[in-house]
This record gives C-alpha cells, sequence and structure tokens, in this order.
C-alpha cells in the first residue's frame, strides 16, 4: 500500500513556549483536579495524573532527548490544554540517534507502534452529548487514555448507575483524543430497545461512514458484514463509541419470532438483541488497531469472563462526582445555601449522581429558593423522576439480584458475605450469588467492603418505599 500524504509519530521535544503552557495550566486549579497547587505536582503526581512514566516526564521537562508527539498530546489533554505546532519541535533522526546509548536503549513502556496520526480525522457525533459544561473525572480519564493508547485496548466499557457521566465521559475523551484516529463514530444504542433495527442495516450504515467514497459490493450475510467491518477497524484507526449498550443486554429478543441460537450472525436472527451482543464479542476478540468504547448500566457477559485479559479488553465503574465538582455543577442553576454538613449529606444520598443532583438542584432552586437545608428537612428525597429512573433500575434486575437487595434494604445493618449466604440459601445457590453480587456491584447498586455488603441509602429507601418483598 502506498504510504505517500500519511503522516507518522516522530521524535519530539518540547518548545520553551510549550514548557511556558504547561507550567502556566498547572498554575491554574482545576475542578476535580487533585493537586491544586503546583507545588504538589512531584514527579508522581504528575505520572498519576497523565498516565505517563515518571522516566518520560523526566525527558520531556529536561528537553535533552525526544519523546513520541502522542505522548506530548497526552500531557497536554490532562491540562484541558491542545498541542500546537509551535509547542514542540521534531529533531532530525541523527541528532536524536546521537542521544542514545546503543548499549542501553530499549522501547520504553510509553512507547507506541508505528500508526498514522491524523491532524484532520473524520468525526461523526450522531446524538453525542454537548459536554462544553464538564466537572471532575480527571482520574477517569488518565486511566482510560492509558487504556486506549499506551496498552491498545481494543473493548473498553464504561459501567454505572445511570445518570452517573458515562455517555459525558465517553463524549469528553472522544473529543480529547480524536487527534489519535482516523475516524471517530458515535452511535447510539438506546432505541434498539423498542425500535427493531436489523443488524445487516447497522454494519452497512457503519461500513458507509469508514467507506465513504467507495460502496463496497459485499455479500448479504451478516458474518460477512462483520468480517468487513473488522478488516476496515485493522486497516484504519477508529475510536468506536457505542452509547447505553444495556438496551441489548438487558432486553429479549425484539421479534418473538427471532431465533436465539449460540451464534445467531449465521442464522435468521437479525432483529434480535443476541445479534448484536455477539456482534461486541466479535470486535472485542478479533485482531484491529482501532477501539470499541461501551457504554452501559450492565456488564456484557464477555467482560465479566475476560477483563482485564491481555487481549485488549477493561471495563471501569464509574462512581459519583465529589462535592467540589457538584458545588460547581450546581452554580449553572444559581444560588444555593446549605452548611458543609449539609452539601456532604445531599451529595452522599444521591451518591455524586449528576443528573439526579441536577434534578435536585432545580427543584431546591425553584421551590426552596436556593437552600438546601430546607429541602433536606423535608424528607421527600427521592423525587418522581428519580424514583422513574431507578424503576428502570429496577426492572432490569433478575430475580437473583432483586433478592439481594430486598434482603440488603429490610435489615438496618451490613451484612456479612456469610451472614448475606446463610439468608438466601433456599433460594440461591452460591454461585448463583457471588454472580448477582458481582452485578450488582459493578453498577453500584450495592456497597462492599472487604467484609461487609450494604445498599446506598437511596437505594435502600426506594425498596423500602416502593417494593414489595419477595
Amino acid at each position: 500500500m502506498p504510504q505517500s500524504g500519511r503522516r507518522y509519530r516522530k521524535t519530539a521535544i518540547l518548545t520553551a513556549q510549550g514548557l511556558q503552557k504547561l507550567e502556566a495550566a498547572k498554575s491554574v486549579h482545576v475542578a476535580g483536579n487533585p493537586y491544586p497547587h503546583p507545588r504538589t505536582y512531584t514527579l508522581e503526581a504528575l505520572s498519576e495524573l497523565t498516565g505517563l512514566s515518571p522516566h518520560t516526564l523526566s525527558k520531556i521537562h529536561s528537553g535533552k532527548s525526544g519523546v513520541d508527539r502522542r505522548t506530548l498530546i497526552r500531557y497536554f489533554t490532562a491540562f484541558n490544554l491542545t498541542l500546537e505546532p509551535e509547542d514542540y519541535l521534531q529533531p532530525s533522526p541523527r541528532s536524536v540517534a546521537n542521544q542514545l546509548d546503543p548499549k542501553t536503549a530499549a522501547v520504553s513502556k510509553d512507547s507506541y507502534p508505528e500508526v498514522p496520526l491524523c491532524a484532520s480525522p473524520i468525526v461523526s457525533w450522531g446524538l453525542a452529548p454537548d459536554v462544553s459544561w464538564f466537572y471532575g473525572r480527571t482520574r477517569e480519564l488518565a486511566t482510560l487514555k492509558q487504556w486506549i493508547l499506551r496498552d491498545r485496548c481494543r473493548l473498553i466499557s464504561l459501567l454505572g448507575l445511570g445518570g452517573v457521566g458515562k455517555t459525558y465521559l465517553a463524549t469528553k475523551l472522544a473529543e480529547q483524543i480524536q487527534s489519535e484516529f482516523k475516524f471517530v463514530i458515535w452511535c447510539s444504542w438506546q432505541s434498539l430497545e423498542r425500535s427493531p433495527l436489523p443488524l445487516p442495516n447497522f454494519l452497512d450504515d457503519l461500513i458507509s461512514q469508514l467507506c465513504p467514497d467507495q460502496a463496497p459490493s459485499i455479500p448479504d450475510y451478516p458474518l460477512v458484514k462483520v468480517q468487513h467491518l473488522i478488516n476496515l477497524l485493522s486497516q484504519m484507526p477508529c475510536l468506536l463509541v457505542l452509547d447505553a449498550v444495556e438496551s441489548v443486554l438487558q432486553s429479549p429478543s425484539l421479534s418473538a419470532d427471532c431465533s436465539c441460537s449460540n451464534y445467531p450472525l449465521t442464522g435468521q436472527s437479525l432483529l434480535s438483541h443476541e445479534a448484536y451482543r455477539d456482534l461486541i464479542k466479535h470486535l472485542g476478540s478479533a485482531r484491529h488497531q482501532s477501539c470499541i468504547l461501551l457504554t452501559s448500566r450492565e456488564e456484557p457477559q464477555l467482560f465479566r469472563l475476560m477483563a482485564d485479559h491481555p487481549s485488549g479488553m477493561r471495563s471501569l465503574s464509574l462512581q459519583g462526582l465529589s462535592i467540589a465538582d457538584i458545588q460547581q455543577f450546581f452554580a449553572v442553576y444559581g444560588d444555593f445555601q446549605a452548611t458543609p454538613a449539609d452539601w456532604q449529606c445531599l451529595v452522599e444520598y444521591y451518591d455524586g449522581n449528576p443528573l439526579m443532583l441536577g434534578i435536585v438542584a432545580r427543584t431546591i432552586q425553584r421551590l426552596f429558593h436556593g437552600n438546601i437545608t430546607d429541602f433536606l428537612e423535608q424528607k421527600t428525597l427521592i423525587l418522581k423522576p428519580i424514583r422513574e429512573l431507578l424503576d428502570q433500575h429496577w426492572q432490569s434486575l433478575c430475580s437473583p439480584e432483586k433478592a439481594i437487595m430486598i434482603s440488603l434494604a429490610a435489615q438496618p445493618l451490613p451484612f456479612s458475605l456469610t451472614e448475606l449466604r446463610s439468608h438466601l440459601s433456599s433460594i440461591l445457590s452460591f454461585p448463583d450469588l457471588l454472580e448477582a453480587l458481582n452485578a450488582l456491584q459493578m453498577r453500584s447498586l450495592i456497597n462492599r467492603t472487604v467484609t461487609q455488603i450494604s445498599l446506598p441509602a437511596l437505594i435502600r429507601d426506594y425498596i423500602n418505599e416502593y417494593i414489595d418483598g419477595y
């Protein structure tokens, strides 16, 4: 294949202007940044924040030896900066070679294979939200960038309770690393829960976005189309975001006549959710140089079997925002009055969930003139929209998961695993109990420590108030 017109990453050194931009950014506190003052930016702190090794950071700061351009991009994006051409220079290969000792030169863990770098990626945002207002998630962004850019993970799932910010985080991440890919494509699967879309139609649309200038003739067989899609993902680095994947994980087949065989792509079950689940398996197990990022309220079974496997699949369970982040978030809705204790009570009760707290903020502003203390004193904290959101989660649970949560809600104190096993032994086997606990924990529906299992206060109140026991 001809290589003309392709730009490859080259060894780069920061200019004085680039270093100055970084130092200026470090002196400004960013919401969610755990290191509020530049004096606390040790190499270890910067390594945790950026995902780069202390050795690589030392090389960047010294300016005596070059690093990968993508490494500089990662460093800059950690401080919400964009690496501009004037921020770095590219020394000649000879000058770089002279700086290396051939006896000790080795590939560092922050180096990458030579993949074309795309200055102007082709981006299709679809139904991705506007993330101009974005709070916190510094560490989560750093972790995801490390998995994608350094570890080359092919399949990543963002998990958590509805409203916790999975979609927003995926969008912000895609914005920050889009230059690392030739294509960025956003697809929402939320409508698949109720509106049938045959898998071949979805594949045709995706393939047409990756091949906008040609219309290849592909036999009308799903497995052939999947293979063609994987070939494209192997040839052209693509970041594919699949949002609301729980729509095909927790629902039965969209058609009563659809088969639910183990290999739906080879049969006729083209409208079934099983066919989409099988697509995820192929995307995770096949060899390609792209990344598929899933957001879901529950973990695909494939991840339960192979999470953190060297093949390149990872899961990140997303928690709520901090009190400081939520206070900045509330400022969008107006002025609020509360004691530090009341702020803590409010954020902890809703577990830092931005969607729920956004609903609460509007209610407090409209009906309580911004007084959080007055709102908490009413003891009516599960507002109707929040209850409807929790209803969706409850309806998606299987019987063992519901049994566990009802048992936990009925007891004022946390259970140990042994106590919970004894309490549910008549209706749940121990393997089923462990499987259900794992699923509930990944969705942040239970709190689990080394010795205790309990429910978040909001979930406990919801079950005791709205759900009948078994």
